[in-house]
């Protein structure tokens, strides 16, 4: 879809929420069969799926998600609160990522390759840089290759829905 003839920052704004939010619910479904096929292409090592970020369906209270929210929380949480604040940060932090992507689509031609391109950088940005500089994932270099199909396959996945979702919204505004 061209940028439209009249840009509209609010507009943007609400089908990139919109577009983001039904993003984050779609990575979040697409994990598991494609952490399932990346195992199965590359069968990780004893204790590699021990690490941090390398196993979103046996661990998930190690996922990055989670590793932040022990670290901002001053009192100890339990497992069980981990994990339903890890799903609220997962759906506000694509919410915003989708609010920024649709306010930035008025303007600039960021749905280039359906959206598949604003997922490989939101994942360069995130998972292959500053989360592991930061500590709350392993390095990529110690993390199981099948890390590499679920983890970097997710956000390509994001970024195309997220562009789909937009498309719709925007078009319906």
């Amino acid at each position: 879809m061209p940028r439209p003839a009249r840009p509209s920052l609010w507009k943007g704004a609400v089908s990139g929420l919109v577009a983001g939010f039904a993003g984050s619910y779609v990575k979040a479904a697409a994990e598991p069969p494609l952490q399932r096929l990346g195992e199965r292409l590359f069968p990780p090592a004893h204790g590699e799926k021990l690490q941090r970020g390398a196993d979103p369906t046996g661990h998930p209270e190690r996922m990055p998600p989670a590793e932040m929210i022990r670290a901002a929380t001053p009192v100890p949480l339990d497992r069980s609160e981990v994990l339903a604040a890890q799903q609220v940060a997962h759906y506000v932090f694509g919410s915003a990522v989708g609010v920024a992507y649709g306010m930035l689509a008025e303007t600039a031609p960021v749905g280039a390759g359906l959206g598949v391109p604003a997922g490989a950088a939101l994942w360069a940005a995130t998972h292959g840089s500053v989360v592991p500089a930061l500590g709350f994932q392993a390095d990529l270099d110690d993390l199981p290759e099948a890390w590499w199909v679920w983890e970097f396959g997710s956000h390509l996945t994001f970024g195309l829905a997220v562009e789909i979702v937009r498309r719709v919204v925007r078009s319906a505004l």
